[in-house]
């Protein structure tokens, strides 16, 4: 297949602003031409030139510093749209965990989802090794008392009884009842 011939105007803009020069400067050919030839610049431009205008933006000509500013604004733009982004998933999540602590209090089940099963099963696996961290010298002692009431429903939900040794998932690991049996919770 033929290569595809540019159109004069494409050439004649890569005349004043070849490729490698927009890569340097971090801008669009057709954006820089056009702005030369808005102020009248006639001269191509150099990879010295473009080097030198990123290193010193201060040495850049008049008619490029609004280029650079689009640019940066661009950027800035971009970066709050993805903080905001980030922002709104933390507060879903953080709105979908405080249904599911609700839910999982008041003994109904959890909304249906990928998202609220990880964080029941999160919450279940934190209480779990809190209560092993409570439980005194032997592993499987009495510890439930030390839970909040959200970590003992989580622990009702996913089937573990916190004064019931062979229901716990997570041992210390002088623990002598550790099963080899997979991870129930994943």
């Amino acid at each position: 297949m033929a290569k595809r011939r540019l159109s004069a105007q494409k050439q004649a803009d890569r005349a004043l602003c070849p490729v490698q020069v927009s890569h340097l400067l971090g801008l669009k050919v057709h954006d820089v031409a056009r702005a030369m030839r808005t102020h009248g610049v006639t001269q191509p431009l150099t990879a010295a030139h473009a080097r030198q205008w990123r290193q010193e933006p201060g040495s850049a000509p008049e008619w490029l510093t609004p280029l650079f500013t689009e640019v940066a604004v661009r950027a800035a733009q971009l970066q709050v749209r993805r903080e905001r982004g980030a922002l709104e998933q933390e507060h879903l999540l953080l709105l979908l965990r405080d249904t599911v602590e609700r839910r999982l209090l008041s003994g109904e089940p959890i909304p249906s989802g990928y998202d609220a099963e990880l964080i029941a099963e999160d919450i279940a696996f934190r209480a779990s090794k809190e209560l092993v961290r409570c439980c005194g010298p032997l592993c499987g002692g009495p510890a439930a008392e030390m839970l909040l009431p959200v970590e003992l429903a989580a622990l009702r939900w996913a089937d573990v009884d916190p004064d019931n040794h062979d229901t716990w998932v997570v041992h210390r690991g002088d623990c002598p009842d550790v099963a080899d049996e997979p991870f129930p919770w994943g």
